[in-house]
């Protein structure tokens, strides 16, 4: 059976039981114009390095890595609670609306964040869904030589917000592509402004489970 999101957050108490909403509008503002529209967090040789000798260190995967710190990305933006996410990684099968613990330093340190996220995943399974969550943490790992680059194929599957992961170059890239008429565009600035600082904290601070 997989994990409820009240399952998943025993490890960290049951501080929050409120699902966060991380659009801005609930549905597509007419006023607003459509389209999805990306933004990246910078692209360094030291964030690439940090995630690569975590996996090693911690014995986790990258994607497992990369989803708690999404996970304290969207605590410290807009609060603790749990986020549906929609998860596509190499190796796995497409998950939805994994309950995904959002919660900050002071509710949870990094090692808890990752014991979370470990917990969910080795308990989650393919599902149907009603409808595509909010939030879709898309890990492509190596990108593929093609035709349209990764990076320039905008989303089509629904999502107000997709987190894009992919390797080139021997760089690790994060791409952010929201929907224009679901969000104000500081709160996607905001959330890859603390991304890296979360990635960090993950790779820095957590211990091997």
């Amino acid at each position: 059976m997989p994990m409820t999101a009240a399952e998943a957050m025993n490890p960290l108490g049951d501080f929050a039981t409120a699902t966060i909403r991380v659009a801005d509008y609930e549905t597509a503002d007419a006023r607003r114009p459509a389209g999805m529209t990306r933004l990246s967090t910078p692209d360094t040789e030291e964030l690439t390095a940090e995630l690569d000798g975590a996996t090693e260190w911690l014995g986790l995967p990258s994607d497992e890595i990369l989803l708690a710190a999404l996970a304290r990305t969207i605590a410290r933006t807009l609060g603790d609670g749990v986020v549906p996410v929609d998860i596509a990684s190499a190796g796995r099968t497409m998950l939805d609306a994994v309950p995904l613990v959002c919660a900050t330093a002071q509710q949870a340190n990094a090692t808890q964040i990752l014991r979370g996220v470990h917990r969910v995943l080795a308990t989650a399974s393919e599902s149907v869904a009603g409808g595509p969550s909010e939030v879709y943490l898309n890990y492509i790992g190596e990108a593929s030589d093609e035709l349209t680059p990764v990076q320039d194929t905008p989303p089509g599957m629904g999502h107000a917000l997709e987190v894009r992961v992919y390797r080139t170059e021997d760089l690790v890239h994060v791409d952010w592509w929201y929907d224009a008429s679901r969000f104000e565009p500081y709160t996607v600035e905001e959330l890859v402004e603390q991304f890296p600082r979360s990635l960090y904290e993950m790779t820095s601070d957590a211990l091997p489970l």
